[in-house]
């Protein structure tokens, strides 16, 4: 067990739990990844990223987990519109929420704490944005 966590520690954590099987099965191949997306716009993935961590005895941190699905082509008055595909969106989310909402193994705490708004990227692209909670109890502090 370590001593402290940076966000990097903490985005390793956060993702190890939805890195699982039955997320994998949703992803149809796509890839989970830390900080960045690293495919393009028509494969689904997740993407966890770190905000912050406070650097207390008791560290408490923030990020997201973003959710990819390709965008939903619709022809409206003769122009193509892209759209969030809801169905894919709501159901990454959902399950990413049902495996991190309410962890705690001893090691760190963690929980969803805005479950799933849809979002589009800049590539349009469009992905469920789930913010996170992490808690983390040092051993050892030395700032006292």
């Amino acid at each position: 067990m370590s001593n402290y966590k940076d966000v990097f520690d903490m985005v390793t954590d956060v993702r190890s739990l939805i890195n699982i099987q039955s997320i994998k099965d949703l992803l149809g191949g796509g890839k989970i990844e830390p900080s960045v997306k690293s495919t393009g716009k028509t494969v689904k993935g997740i993407v966890v990223n770190g905000l912050s961590i406070s650097n207390t005895a008791d560290q408490i941190g923030y990020g997201n987990v973003n959710c990819y699905a390709p965008a939903l082509s619709s022809t409206v008055d003769g122009k193509v519109v892209l759209l969030p595909d809801q169905s894919t969106l709501s159901n990454l989310a959902k399950a990413v929420k049902n495996v991190i909402d309410s962890h705690f193994d001893g090691e760190f705490s963690c929980w969803i704490e805005e479950p799933g708004a849809p979002m589009q990227d800049t590539d349009g692209s469009y992905f469920a944005n789930c913010t996170y909670r992490y808690e983390f109890s040092q051993k050892n502090f030395k700032n006292i």
